[in-house]
């Protein structure tokens, strides 16, 4: 069980940590139009917040990422 306290290794996500999984992902967000980039931070925001009770501006995180991500693709 994990604490909140305690943050979550960013390889805890094996798709990262492997380089089969760092392919299938590139692969996909290719396919998806996604820059792996925003979607290992989106990720990291996520297992940071792994354990905690409140999510407190965890959405004005994500939606910073995906606001950037639209001014990339205009």
């Amino acid at each position: 069980m994990w604490k909140a306290d305690i943050d979550m290794p960013k390889d805890a996500v094996v798709l990262f940590s492997t380089k089969e999984g760092e392919a299938l992902v590139r692969k996909h967000c290719r396919a998806a139009g996604i820059r792996i980039a925003d979607l290992r931070e989106l990720v990291e925001i996520e297992a940071d917040q792994v354990g905690r009770q409140r999510k407190a501006g965890l959405w004005d995180q994500f939606d910073e990422i995906i606001d950037r991500m639209s001014e990339d693709a205009a």
